[in-house]
Order: structure tokens, then sequence, then C-alpha cells
């Protein structure tokens, strides 16, 4: 089972991310565990230019190293085999893409749990992924 795990960094992701660990018996054959942190771009394409492609590489790959360092350190301390990616661009887009051109069987994140204000006005990277996925998505808190 190939399983895509999207995180922010967060520690409610951090929480999903054990939560999914706990529950790996729950798929059949082996886990092929993949996490992915997507960055999103730098809105000013001026201030992209003037910096350069090599510093906003670094600043990209520096930004999603610490988003991913917890559920590595996470995952290596119990013993789960896995490995990352990281992506720049829009997250629920980019993880759907990501899944269905990895041939994922699963996307599994994690789910806030915004209130029904937070979510009308602010939306949810996890609602937009269920929304538009065809690659069955788990959600976990």
């Amino acid at each position: 089972m190939k399983i895509l795990f999207a995180t922010d960094g967060s520690a409610a992701a951090l929480a999903a991310l054990a939560s999914l660990t706990a529950r790996r018996a729950w798929f059949r054959g082996d886990v092929e565990l993949t996490l992915l942190h997507v960055h999103l771009q730098i809105p000013f394409r001026r201030a992209a230019a003037w910096a350069g492609h090599d510093v906003l590489q670094k600043y990209y790959d520096e930004e999603s190293d610490a988003a991913l360092a917890p559920a590595i350190a996470a995952l290596e301390a119990d013993g789960v085999a896995f490995r990352a990616e990281k992506r720049v661009g829009e997250p629920a887009p980019t993880i759907v893409t990501v899944a269905g051109e990895g041939g994922y069987d699963i996307v599994a994140l994690g789910a806030q749990g915004h209130s029904a204000l937070e979510h009308f006005m602010l939306g949810s990277v996890a609602t937009k992924v269920v929304a538009t996925s065809s690659v069955p998505v788990l959600l976990l808190r």
C-alpha cells in the first residue's frame, strides 16, 4: 500500500502522523510511506527574480526541511521506513497531483478542526484535497 502523508509541520499534522503510524496494521501488505511538504510559492515575482533562483530554492528547501523535521524524527524514532518529498506550489492541488502521478493508494493528512466561521473564511487544504482528489483521502486528528 502506497500512502502519501502531507504535512505542514504543525503539531496537528504530527498528531495525525502518530495516529496513522499507530494504525499501520489496518493496511494490507507492506506500507510504502511518503512524507510530502508543499511550500507556497512566493507571490511577488519581482522579489523572487531579484533574489535569484538559487537563493529562492535554498529558502524553499530550508523551510520544507524545517517543516518535515518533526515528522522525520518521529518516524525514525518509531523505526518506520519512509521517504520525503518537497514541492513548491498551492498545497491542495499539488498534493492531489503528486498522489495521482505517484500512483498512491491513499492520501493521509491531518484535519485542523476549524470552527465553521474559520472554515468558511479560510477554507482548508484538507477540504480541498477531499473535494478534488481521485485518490481516497484519510483525514486524521
